[in-house]
């Protein structure tokens, strides 16, 4: 059977209290011993947040107990870190690959894709504006230059949706950095920005991802690899990948990364006000 997130949540957060059997776990997810047994084994060799150890091995009294491995919990903390660490001191997208976070997320709870691209042409992505439009509450942006509000798909570009979303409450909050080569992309956003005063919110930082959280379930980030980049015939074409996450806890995570960026950031309309002194 497939192990579930709820599931996961649910054993390791009964075996943190205290250790239990086997049985007992067996009874908390109403699911056979074989089971249970087979989802402790999972979830200790996907997450580590859990240990098994067998008392009277080899005996007819034998007792399976699964526990909580304080160790392997250590280990995911030190590993968010780390990748704090790494995005809070990137400036560019080059100095963060998100893959390094992408690789640890549960099967279930990912999907990734990639498309060929021209440098010369509109940026599209076939998925951006499909996803936008499930936003019930909020949209975070981690953007380079804003190049994002270039995006079409199908037609349809990503300023109008934007609004559409603005018309039922959906705040944007961006982070991007505020630079004379976002000028023009800062400029198409004047329009909503007077419209909706309260509900779009940009600040300027120098951050290394490319990509979105929408509400509290759905996150797409986008790594470029360029043709020029590489040596002969390592890759054919310069290519986008957009790694899609649906996991609550890294997704909270990466919110509190965007916030602890966005709180130590200036606003947009300061940092114009700056550059319009210089050029």
């Amino acid at each position: 059977m497939v192990l579930k997130e709820q599931d996961i949540k649910k054993i390791v957060s009964f075996v943190k209290a205290e250790p239990k059997t086997i049985q007992e776990v067996s009874k908390l997810i109403k699911k056979s011993w074989l089971t249970a047994d087979s989802y402790v084994k999972q979830i200790k060799e996907q997450t580590g947040q859990i240990d098994i150890k067998v008392f009277r091995k080899g005996t007819q009294g034998a007792l399976k107990i699964v526990f909580y491995n304080h160790a392997g919990s250590m280990h995911t903390d030190d590993l968010k870190e780390n990748f704090f660490n790494q995005i809070k001191v990137g400036r560019w997208k080059d100095d963060f690959d998100f893959m390094e976070i992408y690789q640890y997320i549960l099967e279930d709870k990912k999907k990734v894709f990639s498309e060929e691209f021209n440098e010369s042409l509109l940026p599209e992505n076939q998925n951006l504006i499909s996803s936008m439009r499930k936003a019930k509450n909020h949209i975070y942006f981690f953007s380079g230059n804003l190049s994002f509000t270039n995006i079409e798909e199908n037609g349809e570009k990503v300023l109008s949706v934007m609004e559409e979303l603005l018309k039922r409450k959906v705040q944007f909050k961006i982070l991007t950095r505020i630079t004379v080569t976002s000028i023009k992309n800062i400029n198409q956003l004047l329009l909503l920005i007077k419209k909706y005063p309260n509900l779009i919110e940009i600040r300027h930082c120098y951050q290394p991802l490319r990509g979105l959280i929408i509400d509290d379930d759905f996150a797409q980030f986008k790594v470029e690899e360029y043709l020029h980049k590489y040596k002969l015939n390592e890759i054919e074409k310069n290519k986008r990948i957009f790694y899609e996450i649906h996991d609550k806890e890294w997704i909270a995570w990466l919110q509190k990364v965007f916030w602890n960026l966005f709180r130590f950031s200036i606003e947009y309309d300061t940092r114009i006000k700056e550059l319009k002194k210089i050029f």
